[in-house]
């Protein structure tokens, strides 16, 4: 493109030189005019030369920018956040370039067609440029879309990952929730005749009330029992004599009982919290 300025110059240049010694016998007037004729000619070049220069150089930075964007975009990962600052910068940078270049070329062309005389060479270059930027405007549309799919793709990795923690934390709870309910137990520590109008406990079965059998009742009100996580809770407090309604195995827990009072239970210590209540998750006691 320079080689095809260059030598428009240099015809100029001949052009003016051949009219100035082909016109040597004219008067002045006419003379000067055809001076002031080819000068105003020489700086419309000149203007042209300039542009073309600052369109050339735009396009440089251009393909700098959009080298810068597309490294930085290819980078395993997700963009850190100066990451993405740097490309919306590149990018802002590209799209005023790109606008200077159309403006440019708009002028250059108008220029050219209000032109009293017609330059080929001058055209050729013109369109030349616009082709140029026809082929850059396409790469940059490549590049955006690149973008904009690598925004799709984080946006949907992040929803991924919120979906993810979602569900795990989901799971998490569910998970809490039934080994709460796993390691939840009732007690309750009451006189015999309160825990019957409690309907807590009943007593069926012997002969004129002698024998009968004291036992858990099928119809009870968990509120009136002693809610607690059996893996945390391993001493119940009784301070009395007592009778243990429930099946609990013998073996998976002591009987604390005062020194001078052996029949005084003082606590119940239990030893084995999943054997205890792997029988009942309620725990009767009648106090005497």
């Amino acid at each position: 493109m320079n080689k095809l300025i260059f030598t428009l110059l240099a015809l100029s240049a001949i052009g003016f030189t051949a009219c100035n010694q082909q016109n040597s016998a004219e008067t002045d007037p006419e003379k000067d005019s055809l001076i002031a004729l080819l000068n105003e000619r020489n700086e419309s070049i000149n203007e042209f030369v300039l542009t073309f220069n600052e369109v050339e150089s735009n396009l440089d930075s251009v393909a700098i920018k959009q080298k810068i964007i597309t490294v930085t975009s290819d980078k395993p990962g997700e963009l850190k956040p100066n990451q993405r600052t740097k490309i919306n910068n590149e990018i802002a940078a590209i799209n005023d370039l790109m606008d200077q270049n159309r403006k440019k070329l708009a002028e250059l062309t108008k220029k050219l067609k209000n032109s009293s005389s017609k330059n080929a060479g001058l055209e050729k270059t013109i369109a030349t440029l616009t082709n140029q930027l026809a082929t850059k405007d396409a790469e940059l549309v490549a590049l955006n879309e690149k973008l904009n799919n690598l925004s799709v793709e984080i946006a949907q990795l992040n929803t991924s990952v919120t979906i993810l923690k979602e569900e795990n934390s989901a799971k998490a709870q569910d998970i809490e929730s039934k080994t709460t309910a796993l390691h939840t137990a009732y007690y309750v520590v009451g006189k015999s005749k309160d825990l019957q109008d409690s309907k807590i406990i009943d007593k069926k079965g012997g002969l004129l009330g002698i024998g009968k059998t004291t036992q858990l009742s099928k119809d009870f009100d968990n509120s009136k029992f002693t809610k607690i996580d059996y893996t945390q809770t391993g001493n119940i407090s009784i301070n009395s004599e007592i009778k243990i309604v429930t099946n609990h195995p013998s073996d998976s827990y002591t009987l604390e009982t005062d020194e001078k009072n052996k029949d005084l239970v003082k606590n119940i210590i239990i030893t084995n919290p999943e054997k205890f209540w792997s029988a009942s998750k309620y725990l009767v006691i009648v106090s005497e």
